[in-house]
């Protein structure tokens, strides 16, 4: 059948196969098929444990990008306080001179309504130069020029005058030198304010990034979790196969060993059947294999996508996928004798049809465990369901 043995706990593959010389059983068959498929499961679920831990990795990678973006918000942040802090201190500071000028410029009306009147009384006593500079004057600042220019103004007048002008001086370059600090503030809070959105923005994508590939993460996990599961209960029915199997091996050997070793027998004509595979050659024949290191329980013949043919009449009893035999017949001919077709790529009849000796039931191929095309025939004797028994040597009954 060209199977390649591995070990299992307690027995190995080839051990049970050395004891089906003795007793084939084809409860073999199961026990082989939830190994491999527990060997699947663990494959797979290492897999994605793998997988999960690539991912992982990826994960504590934009882990450490995400604190390295905080530290940066932070001090973007920082940065922003300060300049929103000197922002508003330039506009305060712009205000208070503002308030200053305006303080001033009140003063400088109240000192125009004072010398108004000054020079109204002036008027009346006939000064014809105040009148010249009061009517003379084409603005307050040279109003204040021409009133400096006549000798008869007090020096209170004077001080008066020079004070207001100070005043109004002092705050108009102070509100020249905040409106400046103001413009400079308010480019820094704009930039430090730019920084700042910036890495929020990249802080959102990275985070859902994190949490996207976490969520992945946990899926992976969780689907592992449950491959191993299934894993192990494969393994359960491995080795409830495995001890079902040693058991009917047991019991065969006990009752072969009772019937003085004559269980080839059938109860039929031999020249009445039919090789399953006429003109073709065997190319590995029935027992123990060294060079594999097994006990083969049929012969391999050099059928390669060929038609199969049925050795005597019959029911079917297995058609399909039959877990190392790939896609198999089983064929049971009364009598407790029961006939093998493995391997095939088509089966051409359903369990519970009756098939006659020499009709075609399927394709040679290479499915299952099997290296290359070719048909793997058995025949067992001693079956007491129509599948199980002890495998005998097809040549006693072909002379292959």
């Amino acid at each position: 059948m060209n199977e390649t043995g591995s070990e299992l706990r307690g027995w190995t593959r080839r051990n049970f196969l050395k004891a089906a010389g003795i007793a084939g059983c084809a409860m073999l068959f199961p026990w082989l098929a939830y190994a491999a498929e527990s060997d699947e499961l663990n494959a797979k679920a290492d897999e994605l444990a793998a997988s999960a831990a690539s991912k992982q990795a990826e994960a504590d990678e934009m882990k450490a990008k995400l604190d390295s973006l905080q530290t940066q918000y932070n001090e973007a942040l920082e940065r922003y306080n300060t300049a929103n802090d000197a922002h508003e201190a330039a506009v305060a500071a712009m205000d208070a001179a503002q308030q200053r000028i305006d303080e001033a410029q009140s003063l400088i009306e109240s000192t125009r309504n004072q010398l108004a009147k000054r020079a109204n009384s002036i008027y009346r006593e006939g000064s014809m130069s105040m009148i010249d500079v009061i009517f003379g004057s084409q603005s307050f600042d040279d109003f204040v020029t021409n009133w400096d220019s006549v000798e008869r103004i007090s020096q209170q007048d004077a001080a008066l005058v020079q004070q207001n002008k100070d005043a109004k001086a002092e705050a108009e370059a102070a509100h020249a030198e905040y409106s400046k600090q103001e413009k400079v503030a308010a480019e820094e809070l704009a930039n430090a304010k730019a920084a700042k959105e910036e890495l929020e923005t990249a802080q959102a994508a990275l985070q859902k990034q994190y949490d996207d590939m976490n969520s992945d993460i946990s899926a992976i996990l969780a689907e592992a979790e449950q491959t191993r599961m299934s894993a192990e209960e494969a393994k359960k029915k491995e080795e409830e196969a495995a001890a079902a199997a040693q058991r009917a091996i047991q019991q065969s050997s006990a009752s072969s060993s009772s019937s003085n070793g004559s269980s080839a027998s059938y109860s039929g004509s031999v020249s009445g059947w039919v090789n399953p595979a006429p003109g073709k050659y065997v190319t590995s024949g029935f027992g123990w294999r060294p060079s594999i290191g097994d006990f083969h329980q049929g012969v391999d013949l050099s059928n390669s996508y060929e038609p199969v043919y049925c050795m005597a009449d019959g029911t079917v009893t297995t058609a399909g996928w039959f877990g190392t035999g790939g896609i198999a017949v089983t064929v049971d001919h009364g009598g407790g004798l029961v006939t093998w077709y493995l391997h095939n790529s088509q089966v051409l009849v359903s369990v519970g049809q009756h098939v006659s000796a020499g009709q075609q039931i399927s394709v040679s191929g290479s499915t299952g465990f099997s290296t290359g095309p070719h048909l793997h025939f058995q025949i067992n004797t001693g079956c007491s369901n129509g599948v199980t028994g002890t495998a005998v040597n097809p040549a006693a009954y072909f002379g292959w």
